[in-house]
């Protein structure tokens, strides 16, 4: 019996590496703390049995939130929730969180009554999500244990304590495990079921492997990757700082591509799992998707700390005559030595650059990730004309001896004016401030001519998604969000 086969790109989907789920309520009043509660907005329990879930209070915001409390002020009669010994009935006393901080509620829940579906509320912070329990019949329910974050210098790579429980009714024949993280991070897995992503499909950038087990995870058993051939986890050389780097372990399903990819794979030792525990006398069958699906991925956090990476802008000269229509590039180029980190640890910072269109063009086109410079802090849509002074942002994560371009399309009026400019924001690691700047010029002739700057090449490749990076700009980036889950909080 299989887990039904997920396709590699709906496996990088599920882990939403710097993405965003949807916040369970509409933006807070101003002053209410920056905290909130990740859990599952829905839950199987198989008749008969229980399931404990994790509950994870975060601190998103810059500052210590004080003496945090999560309180459950409704349980469905026909619901048992069983909270950790140092909680009363119905709440749990976190106590302080600092910035970035994070606290694990294990709760365990079992069906009393009859009801199909059943609910319970959990709040925090003055904001309540509701939670629903679905009775089960039976399925596959498998599990990940969590990964702590990992203690790693540049360069050092460590082995990962990958452990898989069958919590479900059904056996399960085969699985794939997915170690994938943020760029920065590198997943090593040189066996012969094992294949880097890029082999797995040649347009996932994405650093991480992918390993495929043909064995029997029946009901109860519980399976580990072995510490003498381990998957590991490696900090590159010339990742940026300081930055919280995310990985992740998700079990999932290989499907027939996926597969016969890796045995094509003749090489090398192939690696197998470590049975710690294993039941018996299981009758196979056709088995339904895993019921509990959030908890077969485990994330981790590796902290890297500060470090240099200059920033250059790079401006450009349009050339031509009145009424000629010129698109021209400008950008931001990092000369290293390490990586642009993404975003602060606070998510008060994201590496920006601020670009002054000179008068002497009139826009028409807009870069796609370039927005109409308010001054006020609020963002606009991105590439929309809307005056002369736009943020653009660059590739996130912006490698060493990389340039992020930023296009823009206008007509000359054929009247003198004043240099532009392109100033980039590259935060701490940013030591140099007198390549920081560059001039937009415009070059007047009668007869017209090339524009200068950047050659134009079309949109720059290689970027995160636009609604990623927005929501990054926006101040809502809760790092280790996953899909389908809910989170209390005041972004």
């Amino acid at each position: 019996m299989r887990l039904r086969p997920i396709a590699l790109p709906a496996a990088l989907a599920a882990l939403a590496l710097g993405g965003l789920a949807a916040p369970a309520q509409a933006a807070p009043e101003d002053g209410l703390p920056d905290i909130g509660v990740l859990i599952p907005e829905q839950i199987a329990v198989i008749a008969g049995k229980t399931k404990t879930v994790r509950a994870e209070v975060v601190n998103v915001g810059p500052r210590t939130v004080k003496d945090a409390v999560v309180d459950f002020p409704y349980i469905d009669p026909a619901l048992k929730l069983s909270l950790p010994a140092t909680c009363e009935a119905t709440s749990c006393r976190i106590g302080d969180l600092a910035p970035n901080g994070r606290k694990t509620l294990s709760i365990t829940v079992a069906i009393t009554g009859d009801k199909l579906v059943s609910d319970f509320d959990i709040t925090i912070g003055g904001y309540t999500s509701n939670v629903s329990v679905v009775r089960s019949a039976g399925g596959v329910d498998l599990e990940l244990e969590p990964i702590g974050d990992l203690k790693l210098n540049r360069g050092q790579s460590k082995a990962l304590p990958i452990t898989v429980h069958n919590t479900g009714s059904e056996p399960v024949d085969s699985i794939g495990l997915l170690v994938l993280g943020e760029p920065g991070l590198s997943a090593f897995g040189d066996y012969r079921n094992c294949l880097p992503l890029d082999e797995v499909d040649e347009e996932v950038d994405q650093p991480g492997v992918l390993c495929k087990f043909d064995e029997e995870f029946t009901p109860g058993s519980t399976f580990q990757v072995p510490a003498a051939s381990p998957i590991k986890v490696g900090l590159d050389k010339d990742a940026g700082g300081p930055y919280t780097y995310v990985g992740a372990v998700l079990a999932v399903g290989v499907n027939d591509a996926d597969a016969a990819l890796l045995a094509r794979k003749k090489s090398g030792k192939t690696l197998s799992l470590d049975a710690v525990s294993k039941a018996s006398g299981i009758a196979d069958g056709d088995a339904p998707d895993d019921i509990n699906a959030e908890d077969n991925i485990a994330e981790f956090g590796v902290a890297a700390g500060k470090s240099a990476a200059d920033s250059t802008a790079i401006g450009a000269t349009i050339t031509g005559a009145g009424g000629e229509r010129k698109t021209f590039e400008v950008g931001v180029r990092n000369l290293g030595p390490t990586t642009v980190i993404p975003v602060s640890e606070d998510f008060e910072w994201f590496a920006s650059a601020r670009v002054s269109i000179p008068a002497g063009l009139k826009l028409t086109e807009v870069d796609e990730f370039c927005m109409p410079d308010t001054g006020d802090g609020d963002f606009m849509k991105p590439g929309i004309v809307d005056g002369q002074n736009y943020i653009c942002v660059p590739d996130l994560g912006l490698g060493v001896g990389r340039t992020s371009k930023f296009t823009f399309t206008g007509t000359l009026t054929g009247d003198k004016s004043e240099a532009g400019s392109v100033v980039v924001d590259g935060g701490v690691q940013d030591g140099n401030a007198k390549n920081d700047k560059a001039a937009i010029t415009v070059a007047l002739t009668d007869e017209g001519g090339e524009g200068g700057g950047l050659p134009v090449t079309g949109a720059p490749a290689g970027w995160v998604a636009l609604g990623g990076a927005l929501l990054l700009l926006a101040g809502g980036a809760a790092a280790f969000l996953f899909r389908r889950r809910r989170i209390v909080t005041t972004l």
